[in-house]
């Protein structure tokens, strides 16, 4: 596992350049994977260690290209716990988690209740935060109930909100010519991440860690993000604290949940019909998620960005039923191994 610590403040947002009068605003989005695993590869390329980027593989389609090694997941960190993003069937109402239920009438038509100890109601909202490991195992296993997501022995609250890791800070500039001149009507504000004290970013690696860190060395520097700031490396002895199953068995007639560890690149137009697709024998019955994330990136040789992707963000929640006997690999969709597609299996009453 790699611990990254930022020096500075974080910038990430998509490839696009400012222009005067518009697209003058930016506001950072949390740190995603390929941008990360991107500037491990900054690292390769300057060290000469070009074969673990696979930039001498010519390839016909070069979205079918892939680096020597393979990233499990980014996920922000705390106090030294990998932090996971609170599944989006985790409700709140009256300021308070509560846990989503499938009801059905007396008509057979389902319906969402949410649900906390003797409480039921139709009125909730979404819930913002991250989960500790042993907090989401629960959760996965069918055990968590919303007390415990309420306070530990401790008295803390096991939901960690964004806050709590990073802060928000709004920072304008103004644009300059090639001659450093100011470029006339280009004033631009930009909003970026600082992570708190004792946050930062796990970086999983599932193939090729040990060569990766032959090459990069136990510790270093390198530049991530828009803006290229400076942040600290440490490669460690640490395992990923969920147990990852290459391919998860359900029996046909179950019901489970399909949760996004990490942001999953659908490939198609209908989310229900790539989820359907991937898990082959199951039929969806809901999905809990937000807005879709562009997954962007700038051409080098063309001098332009590449094609927008889009990803699920992590937390996303799917209520699956199997048909028959189902496999459900451990990764779905595109750019697996940039840090995408990580899915966990869990219980569904």
């Amino acid at each position: 596992m790699i611990r990254i610590t930022p020096y500075d403040v974080l910038f990430f947002r998509e490839s696009r350049d400012f222009s005067a009068g518009e697209n003058h605003v930016a506001e950072s989005i949390e740190p995603m994977p390929h941008t990360i695993a991107g500037a491990l590869m900054g690292i390769l390329f300057e060290k000469g260690r070009t074969d673990l980027i696979n930039l001498e593989i010519k390839i016909k389609n070069p979205q079918e290209w892939a680096p020597g090694f393979s990233v499990l997941g980014a996920f922000f960190d705390l106090d030294s716990k990998t932090l996971f993003r609170i599944p989006m069937d985790v409700v709140e109402f009256n300021d308070e988690p509560a846990l989503l239920e499938p009801h059905e009438t007396s008509m057979g038509k389902d319906f969402l209740v949410a649900v906390r100890g003797d409480e039921r109601t139709l009125h909730f909202g979404p819930t913002r935060g991250f989960l500790d490991a042993n907090t989401l195992r629960e959760y996965l296993e069918g055990t968590l109930t919303p007390g415990d997501l309420q306070r530990n022995t401790g008295g803390h609250r096991n939901i960690v909100k964004p806050e709590e890791i990073y802060e928000r800070e709004t920072r304008t500039g103004i644009g300059l010519e090639a001659s450093k001149t100011t470029r006339e009507g280009l004033l631009y504000r930009i909003t970026t991440l600082r992570l708190k004290k004792g946050a930062g970013i796990d970086l999983y690696i599932e193939k090729n860690e040990e060569e990766l860190r032959k090459a990069m060395g136990d510790s270093g520097v390198l530049k991530l993000g828009g803006e290229s700031r400076f942040a600290g490396f440490e490669f460690l002895e640490r395992d990923f604290p969920i147990e990852i199953k290459e391919r998860v068995n359900i029996k046909g007639g179950k019901r489970f949940r399909l949760y996004l560890a990490t942001p999953v690149v659908v490939k198609g137009n209908s989310v229900t019909e790539f989820f359907e697709e991937e898990v082959k024998g199951a039929r969806v019955l809901r999905i809990f998620t937000d807005r879709p994330l562009p997954v962007t990136g700038w051409d080098m040789v063309k001098r332009m960005p590449k094609p927008i992707r889009w990803a699920l963000p992590a937390g996303t929640v799917v209520w699956m039923e199997a048909k028959g006997n189902v496999n459900i690999p451990s990764k779905l969709g595109e750019m697996k191994e940039l840090g995408y597609g990580l899915v966990l299996v869990g219980k569904l009453h």
